[in-house]
């Protein structure tokens, strides 16, 4: 099955998007799910996969999380949005947004194609996440209302607000690139939130470096023209129309591989409980990051294996990092000080208690910091011990990966 679309240039797509941002700082990962997530923009709510009675659509919710100015997340939102801006029909909204805004802006998105089929299809960019899903006090009605919108449902859907009246959103799309940091995270979702509802439904990439660094990205030629025909192709995916097919290759052996799939595996990658619903939905985003796979590389509308393949290539290197991303969100009271004292000392390998303390006396009092310390190490993320002969020995804390005392003991 073939889509009217303008014949390629490049064998795929994202390959070519990860050689033009090759000479960048963003982590690499990062950067691979910028592109996935400007394919899904592109492509919209005009391709699915059908499976008898459920059609699934390639819309991801993705949201890169890294420490401040670690990994380059908004650098790498916006090499793909200088791609994504230049292709005609796809609608963006930005990250500062109300529920009713955004109701709005889905709702303005609306295009008619050629055959006469409606949808409405809005990406949603938000370099500070936190910013567009608003503090945990007063946000559930975001937080509801994106989890009502993620699976695309093809009856129209309506909103009723006491003072503005009625929306309704035929054949509504919504897709979310975001970032955030771990702490803000925390100051946005709340504990209840973690595990289910809308976080089994986002993407959450990790990464805890850049790239390289990069006096200055080179803006050659030959990186000149790869953009365009990057945008030329993005504009050729954008074409595509209709419901992806599996080729009898590939429906038997992902048959055989969902079977198998088991959500409760205790040797999965991610060993954080809070990824347990996520694990859930795995197999779907398999199926929509194969879709985005398929439309990198060709305009047919056919899955093969091997995109299939890739996908879970793709999704498992995600899944290996994602026990990051909450660490800083739990019910315990010093959860955030307990991440922030362990970093400190995995960074410095070793460090004087005292010196330790002097760093830290603005966020915790002495009472505290020794309750932080006391659940770090019986946690086993430190250990404390003495350093050096006595009388003049030091109180030390070593990280639990650090050689402690230079004789190899862990």
């Amino acid at each position: 099955m073939a889509s009217q679309a303008p014949p390629r240039q490049l064998p795929n797509w994202l390959d070519a998007y990860m050689t033009y941002t090759e000479n960048t700082e963003p982590a690499r990962i990062f950067q691979k799910w910028v592109g996935l997530s400007v394919i899904a923009a592109v492509l919209r709510k005009k391709v699915c996969l059908s499976l008898g009675r459920i059609r699934i659509y390639p819309n991801m919710y993705t949201v890169l999380v890294a420490e401040p100015g670690i990994a380059r997340k908004t650098q790498a939102i916006n090499f793909g949005l200088g791609i994504l801006s230049e292709v005609p029909g796809v609608h963006t909204a930005s990250d500062a947004i109300t529920p009713q805004a955004m109701i709005l802006e889905i709702e303005e998105a609306r295009e008619v194609e050629e055959d006469g089929f409606q949808h409405s299809s809005l990406t949603i960019v938000s370099r500070e996440f936190e910013s567009f899903l608003g503090q945990k006090q007063e946000n559930t009605k975001m937080l509801t209302l994106l989890t009502d919108l993620f699976d695309c449902q093809e009856l129209p859907w309506t909103y009723r607000t006491k003072g503005s009246g009625t929306n309704t959103l035929v054949s509504l799309y919504l897709n979310l690139l975001g970032a955030t940091t771990p702490d803000s995270l925390a100051s946005s979702l709340p504990t209840t939130a973690i595990g289910g509802g809308l976080t089994s439904r986002i993407l959450f990439i990790w990464a805890d470096k850049k790239h390289k660094k990069v006096t200055r990205p080179s803006n050659d030629p030959e990186s000149v023209a790869l953009k365009r025909t990057l945008i030329k192709d993005l504009f050729a995916i954008s074409r595509l129309n209709g419901e992806y097919e599996f080729s009898e290759d590939a429906f038997n052996k992902w048959d055989k591989w969902y079977t198998s799939f088991d959500e409760q595996d205790p040797n999965r990658l991610c060993k954080d409980p809070s990824f347990s619903g996520w694990y859930s939905r795995k197999p779907m985003y398999i199926q929509k990051v194969a879709m985005l796979v398929a439309a990198s590389r060709s305009n047919k509308l056919i899955l093969e294996w091997r995109d299939f393949q890739d996908a879970i290539k793709i999704l498992e290197e995600a899944e290996s990092l994602m026990e990051n991303v909450f660490k800083a969100i739990g019910k315990s009271n010093v959860t955030v000080e307990t991440d922030m004292i362990t970093k400190i000392v995995k960074n410095a390998g070793w460090i004087k208690e005292e010196d330790l303390l002097s760093m830290v006396w603005r966020d915790m009092d002495a009472r505290k910091f020794d309750n932080v310390v006391n659940t770090a190490r019986r946690s086993g993320k430190i250990i404390r011990k003495f350093k050096g002969p006595a009388p003049a020995n030091a109180v030390g804390i070593w990280y639990c990966d650090a050689d402690l005392d230079g004789a190899g003991k862990k």
